[in-house]
C-alpha cells in the first residue's frame, strides 16, 4: 500500500460519510485518492461534467455554486476541512448539478466511486450511514431551493436566525451574530448581489431588528428575526 499523506489521512478519517469504518478500511480509502492542491478560484469541476469521483477537502474551503444565464451566483453550499465533495453526483453517476470551485487556497483528496463502492461492499453497515448523509444534504439543498420564492430581506433573516441559534453571543446590548462569510460571500449564498444584500441589512436596520456592524451584526430583536425569516410565532 502506498504511503498517504498524514494531512489527507486525517481528512478522510474525519469525513462523516464513513464514520463507521474501521482503521484498516479508512487507509485503503486514502490509498486511492489522488491529491490535488488548487489555489484559488480553480474550479475543481463544471456543471454538467460526468463524475467518476468524489473529493475530500483536506485543507481550505470549496463552495458549490450555479452561474445563472444573467452571470448570477447562486452558492449552495461551502465545503470546509473532512466534508465531501461531488458525493451524491458520483454515486449516482449522474451529470454534476453544480460548479465546485476552490473558494480559498485548498487540498482536495480524489476518491475513485469505485473505491467507496468496495468499501460498502466490504462492510455492508456503512451504507446506512452513507445514505443518511447524502439524504440530509439533499435535504439542505432543498430547503436553499425552497428559501428562493422568499424576497431577500426574508431569506437573510432566515439565514441570521440559524447563525444566531448556532454561534450567536449575548451581551446586555442584543445577540452578537458572526456573519460567517464575507458580505460578497453571503450575497451569492442568498442569491442575490452585494448592492441588494445590503439594501436587506439597512431594511432590517432600520426596522429595528439588527444593528449592522463590520464583520457581525447586533440583533436586537430575535423574535422579530425569527418571524421574519423562518415563520416562528412567540
Amino acid at each position: 500500500m502506498p504511503d498517504v499523506r498524514p494531512d489527507v489521512l486525517a481528512a478522510v478519517r474525519a469525513t462523516r460519510l464513513w464514520r463507521e469504518a474501521d482503521d484498516a478500511a479508512i487507509a485503503e480509502l486514502a490509498a486511492h485518492a489522488r491529491v490535488e492542491d488548487a489555489p484559488r478560484g480553480r474550479i475543481l469541476a463544471s456543471e454538467g461534467d460526468l463524475p467518476d469521483r468524489l473529493g475530500i477537502v483536506v485543507t481550505g474551503r470549496v463552495k458549490v455554486y450555479h452561474l445563472g444565464a444573467d452571470g448570477r451566483e447562486l452558492t449552495f453550499e461551502t465545503m470546509s476541512a473532512g466534508e465531501p465533495i461531488a458525493a451524491v453526483a458520483a454515486l449516482a453517476g449522474s451529470r454534476y448539478p453544480a460548479t465546485i470551485e476552490a473558494a480559498t487556497n485548498a487540498t482536495i483528496a480524489w476518491i475513485p466511486r469505485e473505491a467507496l463502492f468496495a468499501l460498502i461492499e466490504s462492510q455492508p453497515h456503512l451504507a446506512r450511514t452513507i445514505i443518511s448523509d447524502l439524504a440530509s444534504r439533499v435535504v439542505n439543498l432543498t430547503s436553499v431551493a425552497t428559501s428562493l420564492s422568499m424576497d431577500v430581506p426574508a431569506r437573510l433573516a432566515g439565514y441570521l436566525f440559524q447563525r444566531a441559534l448556532a454561534v450567536g453571543h449575548t451581551t446586555p446590548d442584543g445577540l452578537i451574530v458572526d456573519l460567517g462569510m464575507s458580505k460578497g460571500e453571503l450575497a451569492s449564498s442568498l442569491g442575490t448581489v452585494p448592492e441588494t444584500l445590503s439594501r436587506a441589512l439597512a431594511r432590517l436596520r432600520d426596522d429595528g431588528v439588527l444593528e449592522v456592524r463590520t464583520k457581525d451584526v447586533l440583533v436586537k430583536d430575535v423574535g422579530a428575526l425569527a418571524r421574519l425569516g423562518s415563520g416562528y410565532t412567540e
